[in-house]
């Protein structure tokens, strides 16, 4: 399939969305873009964006403006919750202005895709209209503002419609979700000093985050019982204290939070796909591999996944959306794998396999090749190449 000239249906309008959009439209698509809130705004806190997803934005020409409004990270560090460093992992150097990690306000991420998709003529952006149905195809049912039901018959239809993907019911996508046991709380407080960069690991799970355009971004486990029925009550106070029993530095962070509802809670599904593409649909983002936030690589596979399925199209030739799937799909469960891992290492609760756990992961800190070597292969492509091949036919347009 060529996609130049041709209709694509994108359904599902959040960072993946938006990202898909614009850089199908970028290979000469005409985009119709389909989101059921009327009003978008991004839900979230905050987010890391790689080198992989930093890649991207770079040739939308989006990057040099989050630089201004987020903060950079050259690493991550893990510790104890006394403060004794776990693991202290670099980021690889992939080229001038890829050697960093950004924090940034999810919704500031949005507002620029937003913004960049409205101003761009080849998108046609309809907004609160809810659908229905996604058939193979390319026949799209919504219902519009107001009430009424439309068709589009589309050449090619998106999912990016997250774990409930109603563009993944309407195909045999040989899907499996299955939920992890995991809940994970995520919020912004003001300020930027408080003292919270890199991850605890600690007798409740992890803790951690970062300085974030003005506040501070930070995400804690919420499975532990304790924390789990305090989050159940919606008891912000006991909440509190037992994060400030577990990590007494998490207080000057979780004493900022103004309301339980400033806190967003979220369970945490994978779901993995036999196939990704089926007849006229293909999924990308949450609705084909939704994982862990563990290795804060959700939001960057979504982006990616939006640019080689571009790449992958407008090479054309029969087999665009096999490539995408063959060269998408083995990486990102590699991801997917390697956050589960560490959502299990970073939930050990007793101390001697917390003790056994930290001396094991601090040795294999030591074999710089080996900790480098993953690094590379979490970001799943190589920046550099990957922004490279974008640059080129974006600079047609």
């Amino acid at each position: 399939m060529a996609i130049h000239d041709r209709h694509v249906a994108v359904v599902g309008g959040g960072i993946g969305g938006l990202a898909a959009a614009l850089l199908l439209a970028a290979s000469g698509a005409r985009i119709t873009l389909i989101e059921r809130v009327p009003e978008p705004g991004e839900a979230g806190a905050g987010l890391l964006l790689q080198p992989n997803g930093l890649a991207v934005l770079d040739a939308l020409s989006l990057a040099e403006s989050l630089e201004r409004q987020g903060h950079r990270l050259t690493g991550a560090v893990v510790r104890t919750a006394t403060g004794r460093p776990i693991v202290n992992a670099t980021l690889p150097h992939f080229g001038p202005g890829q050697d960093h990690a950004l924090a940034v306000r999810r919704g500031t991420l949005y507002a620029s895709l937003l913004h960049a998709v409205r101003a761009d003529p080849a998108i046609d952006t309809r907004f609160g209209c809810q659908v229905s149905t996604a058939r193979t195809d390319g026949t799209v049912e919504y219902r519009d503002r107001d009430d009424l039901t439309r068709t589009i018959e589309a050449e090619l239809v998106v999912g990016a419609d997250g774990t409930q993907s109603i563009v993944r019911a309407g195909g045999d996508f040989g899907a499996v979700a299955r939920d992890t046991g995991t809940t994970y709380v995520r919020g912004i407080v003001d300020g930027d000093d408080l003292g919270l960069e890199g991850e605890y690991w600690t007798p409740l799970g992890l803790f951690g985050g970062a300085p974030i355009g003005g506040g501070t971004y930070f995400y804690a486990a919420a499975h532990a019982p304790a924390v789990a029925e305090a989050l159940a009550r919606r008891d912000l106070a006991t909440f509190r204290r037992h994060w400030a029993d577990a990590l007494p530095p998490s207080a000057a962070v979780l004493d900022r939070v103004p309301g339980f509802d400033a806190l967003l809670v979220n369970a945490v599904t994978r779901i993995d796909c036999a196939r990704w593409a089926d007849g006229r649909l293909v999924l990308l983002g949450d609705a084909a591999h939704a994982m862990a936030p563990t290795l804060g690589q959700g939001a960057n596979s979504a982006i990616v996944d939006a640019a080689v399925l571009s790449i992958e199209l407008a090479a054309g030739g029969p087999g665009a959306l096999r490539r995408y799937e063959d060269r998408r799909r083995p990486r990102v469960r590699k991801v997917q794998d390697a956050a589960d891992r560490l959502a299990r290492l970073s939930a050990i609760t007793s101390p001697a396999g917390r003790a056994v756990r930290d001396r094991g992961l601090h040795l294999l800190d030591r074999l710089r090749p080996l900790t480098a070597h993953q690094a590379r292969i979490a970001q799943q492509e190589d920046p550099r190449l990957l922004r490279d091949a974008l640059v080129r036919p974006l600079e047609r347009t």
